[in-house]
């Protein structure tokens, strides 16, 4: 079901995420949040060749397709950034981002790459809108890095080589706002729940203010509303059908709705959306929140 009516989507959607710094259109918004989030300065990336590898699931027809790449890779002189968001990373989750890192810099390998020390660096960062259980990270700071050490000298190995750095935004929301915090200040963007609250956070910065209009324009294309809506209710319907077959949940139209509810709230979706995409009422979604 497509609504006409002008929708708004949170950046936390980890599709849409994707989607936006993966654009084309957008390599200046990339190259803005790769200055804030990794060692390489503004110059820097605006003098060297980006490349970015991202594999759309919005023309894919199937959530669990191997062929599926569901993370933004981006290639410059002699580096690599993974780029990744989570709505709630879980222990599961967090043991993909670990592994999935580590291929990455493995498989350098099998393009015939043998001198080890001339590998590219691996970096990978995650954005992340909640965590659970809390103390899968740092629970001091808004950001945690993990890098490879020795368990006897403590020293780190591969420390400029291989780095794995997990953004909260959970965290981020209960700090005193810094807006000359652009770590901060990108964080609250991306976790912003109402256009009228992303539109404040951008505001005095130009590239933050033409990245919101992009989002909106973009979400609001009646082609990427469909879909985005149709990927959503596929997740959504396979998710919580093997929920309720976990649970032993008859697969009911209720119980599918229910289902739907629940996945989409997890995925920080509107409640007016919620409500008119399963036909709850919003009682019965606020409910389930």
């Amino acid at each position: 079901m497509i609504t006409k009516e002008k929708q708004f989507l949170s950046l936390s959607n980890d599709l849409l995420f994707k989607e936006a710094f993966a654009h084309p259109d957008n390599r200046d918004i990339l190259i803005y949040f790769l200055s804030c989030f990794t060692d390489f300065t503004k110059e820097y990336l605006e003098s060297v060749e980006i490349r970015v590898e991202y594999e759309s699931v919005l023309t894919k027809t199937k959530s669990d397709d191997s062929s599926i790449r569901g993370d933004v890779i981006i290639k410059f002189g002699n580096h690599i950034v993974n780029l990744e968001a989570y709505s709630r990373l879980d222990k599961n989750s967090f043991d993909k981002s670990m592994l999935y890192s580590m291929r990455i810099y493995s498989t350098q390998l099998d393009r015939g790459n043998t001198k080890y020390n001339k590998l590219e660096s691996v970096t990978q960062i995650n954005v992340v809108y909640d965590v659970t259980p809390k103390d899968l990270l740092c629970k001091e700071d808004f950001e945690d890095e993990f890098v490879i050490i020795s368990k006897k000298t403590k020293k780190e190995v591969l420390s400029s080589l291989f780095q794995i750095k997990y953004y909260r935004i959970d965290f981020v929301n209960q700090m005193v706002y810094d807006k000359n915090n652009l770590q901060q200040r990108w964080l609250r963007f991306i976790g912003a729940q109402t256009a009228e609250e992303r539109k404040e956070i951008a505001r005095g910065d130009e590239l933050l203010m033409a990245f919101d209009k992009w989002c909106e324009e973009y979400v609001n294309d009646e082609r990427t509303k469909k879909i985005f809506a149709d990927w959503s209710d596929y997740i959504a319907e396979n998710k919580g059908f093997e929920k309720g077959e976990a649970l032993g949940i008859q697969k009911g139209s209720q119980e599918k709705a229910y289902n739907i509810a629940q996945n989409m709230l997890n995925d920080n979706i509107d409640l007016e959306m919620i409500k008119k995409y399963t036909g709850l009422s919003m009682k019965e979604i606020k409910s389930l929140a």
